[in-house]
């Protein structure tokens, strides 16, 4: 049977640190693309022209989300519902809101503010460097423990496995 320090090593090493990676490299993207979206994005005024009442669950009770209505450059009048759930609600019928929308796809339009468009990028950047701050204090804490008990190199560092004829001498 393997040591579990070595075990708890390699998974800090090649599973830990490698997906905290990739969602910092997903915040990345999403930062990007929403930095994008908001260069090519018109801002308009809005209205709200309800906030609709949607279930959270069985036992949390509701949350709200506001439908607004804006027109297009080109005259269109165009409604959506906000991504944005909150309780209490965060808008009252008949506000005025900063929209923002993309001419070629109206219907993706957004509220603007900044917590709602950069939502994704601050979540998959968190859990990212969740993610690696484990990953480092189980890499940290694992070497101090072995060279505490005096264990072996290769609990200490994984990377390099122990060879079977260390210390033996050939004749």
């Amino acid at each position: 049977m393997e040591d579990p320090a070595v075990f708890l090593s390699r998974i800090a090493k090649f599973v830990l640190i490698p997906v905290g990676l990739l969602l910092l490299l997903g915040a990345g993207f999403s930062v990007w693309s929403t930095k994008t979206w908001i260069e090519r994005a018109l801002e308009t005024p809005g209205s709200v022209i309800e906030m609709v009442r949607l279930r959270d669950s069985e036992d949390k009770g509701y949350l709200f989300a506001p439908v607004v209505r804006f027109q297009t450059r080109d005259g269109r009048t165009i409604e959506f519902q906000s991504g944005l759930r909150s309780n209490p609600p965060a808008y009252r019928t008949g506000q005025t809101v900063s929209v923002l929308y993309d001419p070629d796809v109206p219907e993706s339009a957004a509220i603007r503010g900044v917590f709602s468009l950069w939502l994704m990028p601050i979540i998959l950047a968190f859990i990212g460097s969740i993610f690696l701050i484990v990953a480092t204090a189980m890499i940290v804490l694992i070497k101090r423990v072995s060279r505490a008990f005096g264990a072996p190199l290769h609990v200490i560092d994984v990377a390099s496995p122990p060879r079977h004829d260390a210390g033996l001498k050939r004749s």
